[in-house]
Protein backbone atom coordinates (compact mmCIF):
# COMPACT_ATOMS: atom_id res chain seq x y z
CA UNK A 1 0.00 0.00 0.00
CA UNK A 2 1.17 3.51 -0.81
CA UNK A 3 2.53 5.57 2.04
CA UNK A 4 -0.10 7.85 3.65
CA UNK A 5 -2.90 6.47 1.47
CA UNK A 6 -6.38 7.50 2.60
CA UNK A 7 -8.73 4.81 3.92
CA UNK A 8 -12.38 5.82 3.62
CA UNK A 9 -15.04 3.96 5.66
CA UNK A 10 -18.14 2.89 3.75
CA UNK A 11 -20.48 3.69 6.62
CA UNK A 12 -19.71 7.41 6.91
CA UNK A 13 -19.90 10.30 4.46
CA UNK A 14 -17.06 12.82 4.15
CA UNK A 15 -17.71 16.41 5.23
CA UNK A 16 -16.43 19.14 2.90
CA UNK A 17 -15.22 22.29 4.64
CA UNK A 18 -14.00 24.06 1.50
CA UNK A 19 -14.13 23.41 -2.26
CA UNK A 20 -13.18 25.83 -5.03
CA UNK A 21 -11.21 26.62 -8.19
CA UNK A 22 -7.75 28.21 -8.04
CA UNK A 23 -5.17 29.54 -10.50
CA UNK A 24 -1.64 30.92 -10.17
CA UNK A 25 -1.47 34.68 -10.73
CA UNK A 26 2.24 34.91 -9.95
CA UNK A 27 5.05 32.75 -8.61
CA UNK A 28 3.57 30.27 -6.16
CA UNK A 29 5.01 27.44 -4.06
CA UNK A 30 2.82 25.10 -2.07
CA UNK A 31 2.54 26.12 1.59
CA UNK A 32 4.66 24.38 4.20
CA UNK A 33 2.05 23.09 6.65
CA UNK A 34 0.26 20.37 8.57
CA UNK A 35 -3.53 20.60 8.37
CA UNK A 36 -6.33 18.82 10.29
CA UNK A 37 -8.28 17.99 7.10
CA UNK A 38 -7.63 15.87 4.00
CA UNK A 39 -7.00 17.63 0.69
CA UNK A 40 -8.03 16.60 -2.84
CA UNK A 41 -6.40 18.43 -5.78
CA UNK A 42 -7.49 17.97 -9.40
CA UNK A 43 -5.04 19.71 -11.74
CA UNK A 44 -6.63 21.21 -14.86
CA UNK A 45 -3.56 22.70 -16.54
CA UNK A 46 0.09 23.44 -15.84
CA UNK A 47 2.09 21.51 -13.27
CA UNK A 48 2.85 21.63 -9.57
CA UNK A 49 5.16 19.92 -7.12
CA UNK A 50 4.06 18.82 -3.67
CA UNK A 51 6.21 16.97 -1.15
CA UNK A 52 4.40 14.93 1.50
CA UNK A 53 6.33 13.31 4.32
CA UNK A 54 9.53 13.49 2.24
CA UNK A 55 8.00 11.96 -0.92
CA UNK A 56 7.99 14.27 -3.94
CA UNK A 57 4.96 14.22 -6.26
CA UNK A 58 4.75 15.95 -9.65
CA UNK A 59 1.18 16.78 -10.64
CA UNK A 60 0.32 17.06 -14.34
CA UNK A 61 -3.01 17.95 -16.01
CA UNK A 62 -5.98 15.67 -15.30
CA UNK A 63 -4.36 14.04 -12.30
CA UNK A 64 -6.04 13.83 -8.93
CA UNK A 65 -3.94 13.89 -5.78
CA UNK A 66 -4.89 13.28 -2.13
CA UNK A 67 -3.01 14.69 0.86
CA UNK A 68 -3.61 13.09 4.25
CA UNK A 69 -4.56 15.11 7.31
CA UNK A 70 -1.94 15.49 10.01
CA UNK A 71 0.95 14.74 7.64
CA UNK A 72 3.56 17.38 6.88
CA UNK A 73 3.50 18.56 3.26
CA UNK A 74 5.19 21.43 1.43
CA UNK A 75 6.58 22.62 -1.89
CA UNK A 76 10.04 23.60 -3.09
CA UNK A 77 9.54 24.10 -6.83
CA UNK A 78 7.26 26.96 -8.06
CA UNK A 79 4.06 25.93 -9.83
CA UNK A 80 4.12 26.34 -13.59
CA UNK A 81 2.79 29.78 -14.49
CA UNK A 82 -0.92 29.64 -15.35
CA UNK A 83 -1.54 26.39 -13.47
CA UNK A 84 -5.18 25.89 -12.53
CA UNK A 85 -6.87 23.32 -10.34
CA UNK A 86 -9.94 22.29 -8.38
CA UNK A 87 -9.48 21.48 -4.72
CA UNK A 88 -11.48 20.24 -1.77
CA UNK A 89 -10.70 20.21 1.95
CA UNK A 90 -12.65 17.54 3.76
CA UNK A 91 -12.95 15.60 6.98
CA UNK A 92 -13.54 11.86 7.11
CA UNK A 93 -13.31 9.56 10.09
CA UNK A 94 -10.75 6.77 10.19
CA UNK A 95 -12.03 3.23 9.55
CA UNK A 96 -12.68 1.12 12.61
CA UNK A 97 -9.76 -1.17 13.42
CA UNK A 98 -12.00 -4.21 12.84
CA UNK A 99 -12.94 -3.13 9.31
CA UNK A 100 -11.61 -4.93 6.26
CA UNK A 101 -10.97 -3.45 2.84
CA UNK A 102 -13.89 -3.65 0.43
CA UNK A 103 -13.11 -6.05 -2.46
CA UNK A 104 -12.61 -4.20 -5.73
CA UNK A 105 -15.33 -6.11 -7.59
CA UNK A 106 -17.91 -4.68 -5.16
CA UNK A 107 -17.31 -1.04 -5.94
CA UNK A 108 -17.27 -1.77 -9.65
CA UNK A 109 -21.04 -1.78 -9.15
CA UNK A 110 -22.91 1.45 -9.82
CA UNK A 111 -24.89 1.36 -6.59
CA UNK A 112 -23.86 3.58 -3.69
CA UNK A 113 -26.04 1.99 -0.99
CA UNK A 114 -24.34 -1.14 0.29
CA UNK A 115 -25.82 -3.95 2.31
CA UNK A 116 -25.24 -3.87 6.11
CA UNK A 117 -22.27 -6.23 6.00
CA UNK A 118 -20.50 -4.15 3.37
CA UNK A 119 -21.04 -1.01 5.44
CA UNK A 120 -18.40 -2.32 7.86
CA UNK A 121 -15.64 -2.09 5.27
CA UNK A 122 -13.45 0.64 3.80
CA UNK A 123 -11.98 1.65 0.45
CA UNK A 124 -8.38 2.73 -0.12
CA UNK A 125 -7.69 5.74 -2.33
CA UNK A 126 -4.53 5.91 -4.47
CA UNK A 127 -2.36 8.93 -3.76
CA UNK A 128 -2.26 9.97 -7.42
CA UNK A 129 -4.82 9.03 -10.10
CA UNK A 130 -4.47 9.65 -13.83
CA UNK A 131 -7.94 10.88 -14.87
CA UNK A 132 -7.19 11.53 -18.56
CA UNK A 133 -9.74 8.89 -19.58
CA UNK A 134 -11.94 9.34 -16.52
CA UNK A 135 -13.60 12.71 -17.24
CA UNK A 136 -16.48 11.82 -14.92
CA UNK A 137 -14.20 12.73 -12.02
CA UNK A 138 -13.76 16.25 -13.39
CA UNK A 139 -17.53 16.57 -13.81
CA UNK A 140 -18.06 15.39 -10.23
CA UNK A 141 -15.59 18.02 -9.02
CA UNK A 142 -17.45 20.73 -10.93
CA UNK A 143 -20.80 19.65 -9.46
CA UNK A 144 -19.24 19.33 -6.00
CA UNK A 145 -17.87 22.88 -6.09
CA UNK A 146 -21.17 24.23 -7.43
CA UNK A 147 -23.08 22.54 -4.59
CA UNK A 148 -20.63 23.79 -1.98
CA UNK A 149 -20.79 27.39 -3.28
CA UNK A 150 -24.59 27.27 -2.86
CA UNK A 151 -24.29 25.88 0.66
CA UNK A 152 -25.54 22.39 -0.23
CA UNK A 153 -22.94 20.48 1.79
CA UNK A 154 -24.76 17.09 1.67
CA UNK A 155 -24.90 17.20 -2.13
CA UNK A 156 -21.25 18.28 -2.32
CA UNK A 157 -20.30 15.38 -0.03
CA UNK A 158 -22.18 12.91 -2.21
CA UNK A 159 -20.23 14.14 -5.24
CA UNK A 160 -16.98 13.70 -3.33
CA UNK A 161 -18.03 10.15 -2.41
CA UNK A 162 -18.56 9.48 -6.13
CA UNK A 163 -15.01 10.70 -6.77
CA UNK A 164 -13.78 8.26 -4.09
CA UNK A 165 -15.56 5.37 -5.80
CA UNK A 166 -14.15 6.21 -9.22
CA UNK A 167 -10.63 6.48 -7.83
CA UNK A 168 -10.88 3.24 -5.88
CA UNK A 169 -12.42 1.44 -8.84
CA UNK A 170 -9.58 2.50 -11.12
CA UNK A 171 -6.80 2.22 -8.56
CA UNK A 172 -3.62 0.52 -9.81
CA UNK A 173 -3.19 -2.97 -8.44
CA UNK A 174 -0.50 -4.05 -6.01
CA UNK A 175 1.59 -5.65 -8.75
CA UNK A 176 1.71 -5.34 -12.56
CA UNK A 177 -1.41 -3.19 -12.60
CA UNK A 178 0.42 -0.25 -11.08
CA UNK A 179 -0.21 2.36 -13.77
CA UNK A 180 2.73 4.55 -12.76
CA UNK A 181 5.24 1.71 -12.96
CA UNK A 182 3.71 0.62 -16.26
CA UNK A 183 4.09 4.11 -17.73
CA UNK A 184 7.69 4.29 -16.55
CA UNK A 185 8.46 0.83 -17.92
CA UNK A 186 6.97 1.78 -21.30
CA UNK A 187 9.01 4.98 -21.33
CA UNK A 188 12.25 3.12 -20.56
CA UNK A 189 11.46 0.60 -23.29
CA UNK A 190 11.02 3.45 -25.78
CA UNK A 191 14.00 5.57 -24.69
CA UNK A 192 16.33 3.22 -22.85
CA UNK A 193 18.78 2.78 -25.70
CA UNK A 194 19.48 6.45 -26.39
CA UNK A 195 19.21 7.32 -22.70
CA UNK A 196 17.17 9.75 -20.58
CA UNK A 197 17.59 11.87 -17.47
CA UNK A 198 15.65 11.96 -14.21
CA UNK A 199 13.44 14.90 -15.22
CA UNK A 200 12.34 13.16 -18.42
CA UNK A 201 11.44 10.04 -16.44
CA UNK A 202 9.49 12.16 -13.94
CA UNK A 203 7.48 13.75 -16.74
CA UNK A 204 6.71 10.34 -18.20
CA UNK A 205 5.16 8.88 -15.05
CA UNK A 206 4.18 11.91 -12.98
CA UNK A 207 6.15 11.02 -9.86
CA UNK A 208 9.49 12.15 -8.50
CA UNK A 209 12.40 10.08 -9.81
CA UNK A 210 13.26 8.83 -6.33
CA UNK A 211 9.72 7.70 -5.49
CA UNK A 212 9.17 6.27 -8.98
CA UNK A 213 12.39 4.31 -8.56
CA UNK A 214 11.19 2.92 -5.24
CA UNK A 215 7.88 1.75 -6.76
CA UNK A 216 9.71 0.38 -9.80
CA UNK A 217 12.09 -1.67 -7.66
CA UNK A 218 9.20 -3.04 -5.57
CA UNK A 219 7.29 -3.99 -8.73
CA UNK A 220 10.06 -5.37 -10.97
CA UNK A 221 12.88 -6.31 -8.59
CA UNK A 222 15.24 -4.04 -10.55
CA UNK A 223 16.26 -0.42 -10.28
CA UNK A 224 15.45 1.86 -13.21
CA UNK A 225 19.07 1.75 -14.41
CA UNK A 226 19.30 -2.01 -14.00
CA UNK A 227 16.20 -2.42 -16.16
CA UNK A 228 17.65 -0.04 -18.75
CA UNK A 229 20.87 -2.08 -18.79
CA UNK A 230 18.85 -5.28 -19.26
CA UNK A 231 17.15 -3.77 -22.33
CA UNK A 232 20.49 -2.66 -23.75
CA UNK A 233 22.03 -6.12 -23.30
CA UNK A 234 18.93 -7.63 -24.93
CA UNK A 235 19.43 -5.30 -27.91
CA UNK A 236 23.10 -6.22 -28.11
CA UNK A 237 22.30 -9.95 -28.10
CA UNK A 238 19.83 -9.43 -30.92
CA UNK A 239 22.44 -7.59 -33.00
CA UNK A 240 25.08 -10.22 -32.27
CA UNK A 241 22.76 -12.98 -33.44
CA UNK A 242 21.20 -11.26 -36.44
CA UNK A 243 24.02 -9.15 -37.92
CA UNK A 244 27.72 -9.36 -38.64
CA UNK A 245 28.43 -5.86 -37.33
CA UNK A 246 31.63 -5.50 -35.30
CA UNK A 247 31.33 -5.57 -31.51
CA UNK A 248 32.41 -1.92 -31.22
CA UNK A 249 29.52 -0.79 -33.43
CA UNK A 250 27.04 -3.07 -31.64
CA UNK A 251 28.05 -1.56 -28.30
CA UNK A 252 27.20 1.92 -29.62
CA UNK A 253 23.91 0.79 -31.19
CA UNK A 254 22.91 -0.79 -27.87
CA UNK A 255 23.56 2.44 -25.97
CA UNK A 256 27.07 1.77 -24.59
CA UNK A 257 29.57 4.55 -25.35
CA UNK A 258 32.51 2.49 -24.01
CA UNK A 259 33.09 -0.88 -25.67
CA UNK A 260 35.23 -2.10 -22.75
CA UNK A 261 32.45 -1.33 -20.27
CA UNK A 262 29.99 -3.02 -22.63
CA UNK A 263 32.12 -6.16 -22.71
CA UNK A 264 32.45 -6.15 -18.93
CA UNK A 265 28.69 -5.79 -18.39
CA UNK A 266 27.90 -8.36 -21.07
CA UNK A 267 30.22 -10.94 -19.51
CA UNK A 268 28.72 -10.32 -16.06
CA UNK A 269 25.20 -10.81 -17.47
CA UNK A 270 25.82 -13.71 -19.88
CA UNK A 271 28.92 -15.44 -18.51
CA UNK A 272 30.84 -14.95 -21.75
CA UNK A 273 32.20 -12.17 -23.96
CA UNK A 274 30.13 -10.72 -26.84
CA UNK A 275 32.38 -12.49 -29.37
CA UNK A 276 32.00 -15.83 -27.57
CA UNK A 277 28.23 -15.34 -27.47
CA UNK A 278 28.16 -14.74 -31.21
CA UNK A 279 30.24 -17.84 -31.95
CA UNK A 280 28.06 -19.99 -29.70
CA UNK A 281 24.72 -18.89 -31.09
CA UNK A 282 25.55 -17.87 -34.64
CA UNK A 283 28.18 -20.25 -36.01
CA UNK A 284 29.77 -19.11 -39.25
CA UNK A 285 29.41 -15.35 -38.83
Amino acid sequence: MEKNALKIPCNAMPFICEADYSVTLGQMIHADRIVPFHVAIYLLRGSMEIIEDGIRYELLPHRLFFLKSGVHHWGEKPFEEGSAWYYAHFYCQEPDARMQELPRNVYYDTKVCLDPNENEKYITLPKLTDCERMRQIQKDFEKMIEAHVHGNIPQASVRLWQVFLECAKNAPGDSVQNVYVRKLREYIQAHGIEGFDAKEAESACGLSYKYAGTLFKEETGQTIREYQRTLRIRKAKQLLKETDKPVTEIAQLAGFSDVFYFSKVFRAEQGCSPSEYRRTYIPGI
